[in-house]
């Protein structure tokens, strides 16, 4: 499933998972033996979408691999939608490399032309090698690279004009009754020459309907704006309303969901819908023992009724594009959401790097065009603990920043910096976000109040005194079920007490507007940090990898219920 709601009602969709052949190819030999027209005799079947890290004598496995199965169409092009996938892959049609990506925490569309009727054999590489220099993310991370077609992949039979996107824009008025929209509507014609009219529904009822003449093949754009809808009510954390748009033209049509709010930072103040949005959250990975990134919709679900019961309003989505499925739950639940690309950790060489700049700016205009619509988002975050003490730093956080806010200025910008006493980029944010562990890798827990005092100065001397502050990473690490009188490190009660103690400092200070507890739950890491986390796990979860909660679970949920 990639959504909650039907994106098509008229097109004729399939979908593609279950069993494909799959090999390895740590050699990387499957191009010139062509692979893509005939997989190996030693192939084996496995489930998509799925991670073969997951998968029995690949639990380490990093490199290239290959998928296969075939498909059946009526029409003579269609378009194949990955939804998620690890590095880079190339997909072929009929032994024709027909497309190639980097990058696939937003997954990517193929379009396939001048098919006949009947079947197709469909072979994708992946490969999720990474290194030290420019790959998003490197290979050193505090999570685990999980390789395969993580995410659903479709088949769409294609007509001959065919809706390929549509992005909603608004305001509302001053007294947040009614929006103007302004829609802008992309139609690709195979060719044909046509005449149509393009309808646009709201919660079934039409709100519009406009020519479109489709004169030859290509792209056309289409602009619908000064329409009204009247009487709105709000998307807000207490009250979550949400539209579904429909657009039809011909045969035909695409559904988008979105809610109306506004987002904006005022007086060192994060505001939604005018009033004060003080964040009580945690950060979260997508990650399970058992499917890796390819969570089920099922657990989904879980996590999203555990970090309510934890008296949560937000989530990070540490540290890459999360499923477009769990933000439909967030925008249904009310629970706001902070939106970032894998880029964590990158030292001033790999910033400076070009194909490091040219990948980020391609994750970021994905991202925010593929989740543009969702009114839980509130934050896009540019980056996660890079050298933001460089001027290689400042220069990457300069371009992402103004590629984010030609897409789309209606969100505020973070980053969560780990150098924040000598960051030189903070210009490009809205709010500073900071990522520490005193008490943790460094010193006592009793330098986070005199570190509040220095941000606040920094702050002050660079003319930023109303800057609000989110506290983005704070933690401490727990084997569950480790008790002892004592509490040293690595067991639940130290945990529990590091989080009493950071929680109440935190809620004590009117400067900071939100914190979000590292982490949700326990996961995998990657291999260069095998060394330094117990069980190659970041054991910094609240509950442990099978949602089991740890003592300071309940501790944070009584200091989360007694917050502003």
């Amino acid at each position: 499933m990639n959504r909650l709601f039907d994106r098509h009602t008229q097109r004729r969709v399939q979908s593609l998972d279950g069993f494909w052949q799959f090999q390895v190819d740590p050699n990387d030999i499957g191009v010139a033996e062509q692979w893509y027209l005939q997989m190996p005799a030693d192939s084996r079947r496995l489930l998509v979408p799925g991670c073969w890290n997951n998968e029995l004598g690949l639990y380490h496995y990093e490199g290239s691999a290959w998928y296969s199965r075939s498909f059946t169409c009526t029409t003579p092009q269609v378009q194949l939608l990955f939804h998620g996938f690890t590095g880079q892959m190339d997909v072929y049609v009929n032994g024709r490399r027909v497309a190639s990506q980097y990058g696939g925490f937003t997954g990517m569309a193929v379009v396939v032309e001048n098919l006949e009727p009947g079947e197709h054999q469909l072979a994708v590489r992946v490969d999720n090698t990474h290194n030290d220099r420019n790959t998003i993310p490197l290979a050193r991370v505090d999570w685990f690279h999980y390789g395969g077609l993580f995410r659903s992949i479709e088949l769409h039979e294609l007509p001959d004009v065919w809706l390929q996107d549509a992005q909603i824009r608004y305001e509302l008025d001053r007294n947040a009754r009614s929006v103007s929209l302004t829609m802008d509507v992309t139609i690709q014609s195979f060719g044909a020459e046509t005449e149509e009219r393009l309808t646009v529904e709201v919660n079934g009822e039409e709100l519009c309907s406009v020519p479109v003449a489709m004169a030859a093949a290509g792209a056309t754009q289409v602009q619908i704006s000064e329409q009204t809808l009247r009487d709105v009510q709000l998307w807000d954390c207490d009250a979550p309303h949400l539209y579904l748009f429909r657009f039809t033209l011909g045969d035909d049509d695409l559904q988008e969901r979105i809610g109306f709010r506004t987002v904006e930072v005022n007086d060192g103040q994060l505001l939604l819908n005018g009033r004060p949005l003080n964040l009580k959250g945690v950060n979260r990975h997508e990650d399970h023992p058992d499917w890796g990134f390819a969570i089920p919709l099922h657990l989904m679900r879980k996590d999203v009724e555990i970090i309510k019961m934890l008296g949560c309003n937000t989530i990070r989505g540490s540290h890459y594009p999360n499923h477009p499925v769990f933000l439909d739950l967030l925008d249904e639940e009310g629970i706001v959401f902070w939106e970032e690309i894998p880029m964590w950790g990158f030292p001033e060489q790999a910033l400076a790097d070009p194909l490091t700049r040219e990948r980020g700016l391609a994750m970021h205009k994905a991202m925010v065009c593929r989740d543009l619509h969702h009114p839980s988002i509130i934050l896009w975050g540019l980056h996660n603990e890079i050298d933001t003490r460089t001027q290689a730093g400042l220069q990457i956080s300069q371009a992402f920043a103004e590629q984010v806010k030609t897409l789309d200025t209606s969100r505020p910008l973070t980053y969560a910096t780990h150098h924040p006493l000598d960051d030189i980029c903070l210009s490009t944010a809205d709010i500073v976000s900071v990522n520490k562990y005193f008490g943790w890798y460094e010193g006592d827990i009793e330098r986070w109040e005199q570190f509040l005092v220095d941000l606040k100065a920094k702050l002050q001397w660079e003319g930023r005194p109303h800057m609000p502050i989110i506290i983005s990473e704070f933690g401490a690490g727990a084997i569950y079920g480790d008790n002892t009188f004592e509490a040293p490190k690595w067991t639940e009660g130290y945990q529990t007490d590091y989080l009493a103690y950071t929680l109440e400092l935190f809620d004590s200070d009117p400067a900071i507007i939100g914190t979000y507890v590292w982490q949700y739950c326990d996961i995998r890491t990657a291999r260069e940090l095998d060394l330094g986390r117990p069980r190659s796990f970041n054991n910094k979860g609240i509950v442990n990898e099978y949602r089991k909660p740890k003592q300071a679970f309940w501790k944070v949920q009584e200091r989360y219920a007694k917050q502003r």
